[in-house]
């Protein structure tokens, strides 16, 4: 369990697929609709980032928007300049979780 008592994380919320909407994380069906719309450019990016601003205030939400800014920047490098895992993050268990979110076929994720 995470603290708090909650149920633990299920990073299948990156991809839509858990089965809890939150993912055990708090708001986390809010966060993620507001990182899809960022990411997708949606043009329900308005009511996503006023879902997020309700649900976690504004701060939270600018915070949560660097977050995916800084992230999409960095797998568009990685994803670009084809970089794999290595060994030891392997080890450490992100084959389970590329193998849990079905991410086999990104060029990044291939060994």
């Amino acid at each position: 369990m995470n603290e708090g008592g909650k149920n633990p994380i299920d990073v299948r919320i990156a991809t839509g697929t858990s089965t809890d909407p939150d993912g055990g994380v708090e708001n986390g069906a809010v966060l993620r609709a507001y990182a899809q719309a960022i990411l997708d450019g949606s043009s329900d990016l308005a009511s996503a980032r006023n879902a997020c601003l309700g649900a976690i205030g504004e701060d939270a939400t600018i915070q949560a928007a660097s977050i995916v800014a800084s992230f999409d920047g960095i797998n568009r490098v990685a994803d670009a300049t084809g970089i794999r895992l290595d060994a030891e993050s392997s080890e450490r268990g992100s084959d389970e979780i590329i193998a849990v979110l079905e991410y086999q076929e990104l060029g990044a994720a291939r060994a």
